[in-house]
């Protein structure tokens, strides 16, 4: 069964992953050379943005990768070490988006929010697929996640 496709591509085109998002939604895997010098990249990147105040933080997506699309080249790498990381990411700019409106939210609170954002973001990785058996693939890849 032929889905419909969500085509993330044209909401992030302009991304270090667009080629990748782009495989993903015809079906295809990417190359794991490329994707892997990608993903380091990024993820120094990304790094290096979370250590400056939140206020400085660059909505350009070059220079800040968004943390969904470091998690999905992570599941492609099978990369669970990273995964903890991006995972910890995600927690701090969750942590730092609050603190930014005034919000102070307890650990607790904050561990749920990013456990619920994984969860979504593992969710439009799958919807990525443009048919069941891509879906499957992928899906089968996110299993990485669980044993983390």
């Amino acid at each position: 069964m032929k889905r419909k496709r969500n085509n993330f591509l044209t909401k992030l085109q302009f991304t270090m992953f667009a080629h990748i998002i782009s495989d993903l939604e015809s079906g295809k895997l990417p190359d794991n050379t490329l994707l892997r010098k990608r993903f380091e990249a990024a993820l120094i990147k990304k790094m290096g943005v979370i250590r400056t105040p939140y206020s400085f933080w660059p909505a350009d997506t070059k220079i800040n990768p968004p943390a969904k699309q470091l998690l999905w080249a992570a599941i492609l790498l099978q990369d669970k070490e990273n995964i903890t990381i991006i995972e910890a990411i995600i927690s701090t700019e969750l942590e730092e988006k609050q603190r930014a409106k005034g919000h102070h939210e307890t650990v607790k609170v904050i561990t749920e929010k990013t456990n619920h954002l994984l969860q979504k973001y593992i969710q439009e990785f799958i919807e990525l697929a443009p048919d069941d058996k891509s879906q499957k693939k992928l899906k089968d890849l996110t299993k990485v996640i669980e044993s983390s």
